[in-house]
């Protein structure tokens, strides 16, 4: 239903004469604007694009895959620590 709705659309805006919904430019303001363009010229801004809050974002598969794998590396390299056995604690008398 959507498609066919969009296809009317497209073909109902490309029939449609684009000539009369342009309006002509005024010659007094084409001048008036370029004067000022001319009169000083400010730079504009670049700005960097937003690439998210990479902090907080969850890693994804294949880089969770290799950490995990990183990780029981790390243990099977380490020492194995003994168990340390403490006599249970006394009370003073």
């Amino acid at each position: 239903m959507y498609k066919l709705l969009l296809s009317l659309l497209l073909v109902i805006l490309t029939l449609a004469d684009p000539g009369p919904a342009f309006a002509e430019p005024e010659i007094s303001s084409a001048a008036t604007t370029e004067a000022s363009v001319e009169a000083g010229s400010v730079p504009r801004p670049n700005y960097k694009r937003y690439k998210g809050r990479k902090k907080h974002r969850k890693p994804g598969f294949f880089r969770r895959w290799a950490a995990r794998r990183k990780a029981k590396r790390k243990m099977k390299a380490a020492p194995r620590k003994g168990v340390i056995t403490v006599d249970p604690p006394t009370r003073n008398k």
